[in-house]
């Protein structure tokens, strides 16, 4: 059953994510079944790192049959596109930790640290939008 393209984009948006984040937890139960400090400080045990990756395959197994289901390829985007896509939730995580919106934390930040705060938050979203700048360049001489 073939989707419209919009829904079909959606559920292929979805699907990368969730392969994205499923990829990135591999990656930390792998540290901890290597044992050493990651294993020691996450209280996680090897039976729940077993329990855990069956889930994750069980996740990417709904996923592909989902997919197949309704005749959706995933394709690779383009490293560009990826950039941008990174730099993008950059972006957004800057701008939600500027001062100005960490209100609901409890505790106004001191005068001078809220200053500091600010001026970091400044300097990654300008060293950010120089490496969107970069990336926007290359695309366009694509």
């Amino acid at each position: 059953m073939a989707l419209n393209e919009l829904h079909a984009r959606r559920l292929a948006t979805v699907a990368k994510m969730f392969e994205a984040a499923l990829d990135r937890m591999e990656l930390t139960l792998r540290a901890v079944e290597k044992g050493g400090e990651a294993a020691d400080a996450s209280g996680i045990s090897l039976e729940q790192v077993r329990a855990m990756r069956d889930r994750t395959s069980a996740i990417r197994d709904h996923l592909r049959k989902g997919l197949e289901h309704f005749s959706i390829k995933l394709q690779k985007p383009e490293p560009q596109q990826m950039l941008v896509a990174e730099l993008s939730t950059l972006w957004v995580i800057l701008e939600n930790a500027r001062p100005a919106r960490m209100k609901g934390y409890g505790r106004e930040f001191a005068p001078q640290d809220k200053a500091d705060w600010e001026n970091l938050i400044q300097a990654l979203m300008r060293e950010t939008e120089s490496i969107r700048r970069v990336v926007l360049k290359g695309k366009s001489k694509g």
